[in-house]
């Protein structure tokens, strides 16, 4: 009976020693491998954008001049310029963009100036179009011209289609040539 004891001891101390040895598996959920997060372009993500720079000339633009108390102020003004276009790439194909949800605003006073925009639906994009002014001026030599002078347009933009929130920030370069 002696050795039948010392046999089963010795199975079980080999036992233990077998379940205690690690198997070469993952026993953890780390590994040596990094992590890579990054922003989708435009075109790929939830929220598409499409804009350029914006130059604006004298020749499609149309002359306006203010009377303020005893000066005149000339203007160029642009209306309906294609600003941007959003995109709605959810899978659910609802996201709304309405005026609570976008502002456009100029980086700095002056010119160009952003009077009013509107946003428009077409073929499943929100397309924004803006009023913009540069400033005109009038002289002997040239006659009437355009004042040379550019901003940034800053986009800010929030939409929902229910499920997924979208905030976002563009800069639209604007030129007045």
């Amino acid at each position: 009976m002696r050795s039948l004891t010392a046999l089963s001891l010795g199975l079980i101390l080999i036992g233990g020693i077998v379940l205690a040895a690690p198997s070469g598996a993952f026993d953890l959920t780390s590994a040596d491998r990094g992590v890579g997060v990054e922003t989708a372009s435009d075109e790929d993500a939830l929220v598409g954008i499409e804009k350029e720079p914006i130059s604006l000339v004298k020749e499609d633009g149309s002359r306006k001049c203010i009377w303020n108390d005893w000066s005149v102020e000339c203007v160029y003004e642009y209306t309906d310029v294609e600003l941007i276009r959003i995109i709605d790439n959810t899978p659910s194909s609802k996201l709304e963009v309405t005026d609570t949800g976008l502002d456009i605003s100029a980086e700095a006073a002056g010119y160009p100036s952003l009077e009013e925009y509107d946003i428009q639906m077409n073929n499943g994009k929100y397309i924004v179009k803006v009023t913009l002014r540069c400033d005109a001026g009038f002289n002997l030599w040239d006659g009437r011209y355009q004042e040379s002078s550019s901003t940034d347009l800053t986009m800010d933009l929030e939409t929902s289609d229910g499920t997924i929130t979208v905030e976002l920030e563009r800069e639209i370069p604007v030129q007045c040539e």
